[in-house]
């Protein structure tokens, strides 16, 4: 079975879901190393790329910490590997055409990306820009753009749960006031991956829980989506089924490394799920991006949200998503996620979580035309997105 990356259409790009879809499943998988202390093969694997002169894409805090001294040392010639760490939390446009002219500024000849999900979505941008003309704004969110192959980008995530290292895409925001737009192509799956879960852990409780329930996320709907591919479907159960068993563990035990282990490579899954389409929940997160909260845990909450009405259309799928969760046959879907949110400290509503509605119905119409829907088993109607909005914000 030949394997390659799907291109999924981005956010902003489309007003409504059409049907029918062509469906063709498709998948790429970057090299992957995995295990403590692998951050040591860095110098060995941009060799075997033929990258003399990588740029390190980071941002200060990974710097603070010392884990970019840590990978420069890896490379043992802090010359050879000029620093870029100008991405910001949210990144920005300015961010990814900063680090591009940084880039051909120092001479490099490919990327590695150092950090969680906003430094790698960044990075894959400025390495396609480091073969490719223009500027962030000539690709990101642009349907059909024409582009070339990528500097050689590897990628070593500091965090667990956005999955960027093994996906398709990236998402970055025009400005600080504007939501993300995004771009898929195979071009932007990176060539190498180094996992190593020693580099996670020094993250927080509550970072680790909404990581994780990120990761959680993106498993569950590539697994339910119609353009499962047979290779992901088995690696996103893997997935699940991974976080179920070790999420309570690497939250209450930071130095837990099976933990630790566990959720690296649930993480990975879940980037391998992107691919496959993601489905309502992350329609509902995206719909309620705009007042700040952590990506993940707004997706857990689209998932108890959603995922009743998931269930009824694919209950023999769903029902595998359970068995790999190890729930018991009368849990439903929303309640095991709640319940496993719960457990790591994570509010499961949004009201809960503090989100103020001023107008949920303009909220429902943004998830209903979400590109989010494309491949999902369900495209609830903007009503039936209201009423779910409506129960997770406890409205009448």
């Amino acid at each position: 079975m030949t394997v390659r990356a799907s291109e999924i259409e981005q956010q902003g790009l489309r007003e409504a879901v059409p049907a029918p879809v062509p469906i063709v499943s498709t998948l790429e998988l970057p090299r992957t190393v995995f295990g403590a202390g692998t951050l040591s093969t860095l110098r060995d694997e941009l060799a075997a790329l033929g990258v003399a002169r990588p740029l390190l894409v980071t941002d200060k805090g990974v710097v603070a910490v010392g884990i970019a001294a840590r990978a420069v040392d890896a490379c043992r010639d802090a010359a050879s590997m000029p620093v870029f760490d100008g991405v910001t939390e949210n990144p920005l446009f300015a961010d990814v055409d900063s680090g591009a002219a940084f880039y051909r500024q120092h001479r490099c000849d490919g990327v590695v990306a150092l950090g969680g999900g906003s430094v790698i979505d960044t990075a894959k941008i400025i390495a396609l820009l480091a073969t490719n003309q223009g500027r962030a704004a000539d690709y990101l969110g642009v349907r059909n753009v024409a582009h070339r192959a990528a500097a050689p980008l590897l990628v070593v995530p500091t965090t667990a749960g956005t999955g960027s290292e093994a996906s398709p895409s990236a998402g970055i925001h025009p400005d600080a006031a504007t939501a993300s737009v995004g771009m898929n192509s195979r071009h932007l799956v990176p060539r190498v991956v180094i996992l190593d879960p020693q580099l996670t852990r020094s993250l927080p409780p509550g970072l680790t829980a909404a990581t994780g329930i990120d990761a959680l996320s993106h498993c569950v709907e590539g697994y339910l989506s119609r353009k499962s591919a047979p290779l992901g479907d088995a690696i996103a159960l893997e997935g699940i089924a991974r976080v179920a068993q070790h999420l309570r563990r690497a939250v209450a035990d930071g130095t837990d490394a099976e933990a630790r282990g566990g959720m690296m490579l649930a993480a990975f899954a879940g980037g391998v799920s992107i691919a496959m389409g993601l489905g309502p929940a992350h329609a509902v997160a995206i719909a309620c991006s705009d007042q700040g909260f952590p990506h993940g845990i707004l997706s857990g909450i689209g998932l108890v949200a959603t995922l009743d009405a998931t269930q009824l259309r694919v209950p023999d799928r769903a029902g595998a998503v359970a068995r790999a969760l190890g729930l018991a046959p009368a849990v439903s879907l929303s309640q095991g996620v709640a319940s496993l949110m719960r457990e790591v400290g994570l509010p499961t509503t949004l009201a809960e979580l503090g989100y103020v509605a001023t107008d949920v119905d303009a909220l429902a119409r943004s998830a209903h035309s979400s590109h989010f829907n494309l491949f999902a088993p369900v495209h609830p109607s903007a009503s039936e997105y209201a009423a779910m909005l409506r129960r997770s914000l406890a409205l009448r």
